[in-house]
């Protein structure tokens, strides 16, 4: 979901928010490949990774279906395809709950209006090997209703959370301090922010504070 700055002649709409079930495998552009609604936590396995990929020295992968307090690190292979892959930290850092008022230069329909904004502050580093430039973190939002919902990309300026997008340049050694959008449906809440680069089972989670 792309959200536009209303230009003063004439505003554009915010769509509809996106609703992903929890064990829908998710690559990294967040296009969904499965729909079903999770039965409970997924039995952890030891961390993944795509055939052939060495973990970088000094790289310690994240257990998946950790739960880790904000402000802590997980660490995951993003697989890019074609034989790409790359470690990648990420750190979140805050957790806030915004307001639709935010918006209010945004055109929204009923149910937006109604959503629940959320933004989350994250520091992303790129351990290695492959460049992950132009790519989209699969970093969702687990709500109490266990659905999970991706980040809402925005187009301009926003001043309460900028750019989710990692920099076109994003090799090896690189980090970049992103925030990510979510819209919340009316009645529901954050339970955590997952970091998922593959099905609900290889989910990294953080707890945002009470």
């Amino acid at each position: 979901m792309s959200l536009r700055p209303a230009p003063r002649s004439r505003r554009t709409s915010l769509r509809d928010v996106a609703r992903v079930p929890v064990l829908a495998a998710l690559a990294v552009g967040l296009v969904v490949s499965g729909c079903s609604r999770s039965d409970g936590e997924a039995q952890a396995e030891p961390a993944p990774s795509p055939s052939g990929f060495d973990v970088p020295d000094g790289v310690t992968l994240t257990d998946p279906g950790s739960r880790l307090d904000v402000g802590d690190e997980g660490t995951v292979v993003i697989d890019l395809g074609d034989g790409a892959a790359s470690a990648v930290t990420v750190t979140v850092e805050k957790v806030r709950r915004g307001s639709i008022k935010d918006f209010r230069f945004f055109t929204l329909d009923e149910r937006s209006r109604d959503a629940t904004p959320y933004y989350v502050d994250a520091t992303v580093r790129n351990d290695g090997p492959a460049g992950l430039g132009g790519s989209s973190l699969p970093l969702l939002a687990h709500a109490d209703d266990d659905v999970v919902y991706p980040a809402s990309e925005l187009v301009g300026r926003f001043r309460p959370c900028p750019s989710s997008a990692l920099p076109k340049r994003f090799l090896a050694g690189a980090s970049a301090d992103l925030c990510f959008i979510y819209l919340l449906p009316r009645g529901t809440s954050l339970r955590s922010v997952d970091l998922q680069p593959g099905d609900a089972a290889s989910a990294v989670r953080w707890r945002p504070k009470d």
